[in-house]
């Protein structure tokens, strides 16, 4: 007995010393307390957020199911220089980091938002309702802003809706899924921001459901990772997040029908770029803005068959986001 208690007050103790690294990570808010691991034989098995609201403290347990990287474990293989803002490899089988660069540096997700638009809508909507595309989704004046290119009265069931929405990555088809489901884009930034904190992906605040540049739509290549793990537990969007095209039907106002093709904004997908030999995508998103510079989220299938994740974020150009995501495959064995 006095053994058993002796070893358990030394794993609390090491899970307390774990955690002290990530106290205050960069981007938390100031709710935000720390996150302490749950730990057997010294392995991190488990991840809970503790939030103060007021004087009363919420512990949420985040689940074992994903990779838990210390500060002190950041770390690029030595013959991987690579210029990119952000970098991480983690494979989704084992949950074991690959290599990692900035991950809790504060970035703009340009449209890797659409990733957190598109978890939010297959946990709380249903993919059969009828949207009817609103004002405020058809108008969208942000200057190269890429567009669905939806009208106001447009009527369209959720899944082309979304479907449309991360094949091209329209940000009208972002606002008309965010009202839908929420009644404003207010509201369903609110709803994302809970559920991405629920995940442990504690140091992004998003304020719109498309990604378009604003000072307090901010993410991490950690916060990225959780996202993207989470939405390969979805079938529907597996199903939609590898497609090269997409052809959408609708009806317009007056019930007219409307067909549209959209091409993958991912040159993966589309051809124009080549993967390492024994790679395959199971699920991708781009971002590209100019706060944000060029963004790559894909969950793959490795050189090892195994499962991986990777993220590159801030690119300098589109070039140098491929090239540098090869690399970072090249480690999927």
């Amino acid at each position: 007995m006095e053994r058993d208690r002796k070893m358990r007050n030394k794993y609390k103790i090491f899970s307390i010393l774990i955690a002290m690294p990530l106290l205050l990570l960069s981007g938390c808010s100031d709710e935000t307390l720390l996150l302490s691991y749950e730990t057997k034989d010294n392995v991190i098995h488990g991840i809970t957020s503790f939030v103060s609201d007021e004087n009363t403290y919420h512990s949420t347990l985040i689940g074992s199911g994903v990779c838990v990287i210390p500060k002190k474990d950041i770390a690029m293989p030595s013959e991987a220089a690579l210029s990119s803002q952000g970098i991480l490899l983690v494979n989704a089988d084992t949950n074991r980091m690959v290599m990692s660069k900035n991950i809790y540096e504060r970035l703009y997700p340009a449209s890797l938002t659409k990733l957190a638009t598109t978890l939010v809508c297959l946990k709380y909507g249903n993919l059969d309702d009828i949207v009817t595309v609103s004002y405020a989704a058809s108008h969208i004046t942000e200057p190269g802003a890429k567009l669905c290119s939806l009208r106001e009265g447009d009527k369209i069931d959720l899944r082309t809706l979304l479907t449309s929405f991360m094949v091209y990555s329209g940000n009208d088809a972002g606002i008309a899924i965010a009202e839908h489901i929420s009644g404003s884009e207010a509201a369903f930034a609110k709803l994302m921001n809970s559920e991405l904190a629920s995940l442990g992906a504690i140091d992004t605040h998003f304020v719109n459901s498309h990604g378009l540049p604003d000072d307090n739509h901010y993410t991490t290549v950690y916060d990225m990772y959780l996202v993207m793990n989470e939405l390969i537990k979805y079938d529907e969007f597996n199903k939609i997040a590898a497609l090269d095209s997409y052809t959408a039907q609708f009806s317009d106002a007056a019930g007219g029908q409307v067909k549209k093709v959209y091409e993958n904004t991912n040159k993966y997908l589309i051809g124009e770029r080549s993967l390492p030999k024994g790679v395959t995508i199971t699920g991708s998103k781009t971002g590209t803005t100019a706060s944000a510079g060029s963004c790559l989220v894909m969950a793959v299938t490795g050189k090892d068959n195994s499962r991986y994740i990777a993220v590159v974020m801030k690119s300098q150009d589109a070039n140098v986001l491929y090239n540098e995501m090869n690399k970072v495959l090249e480690y999927t064995k």
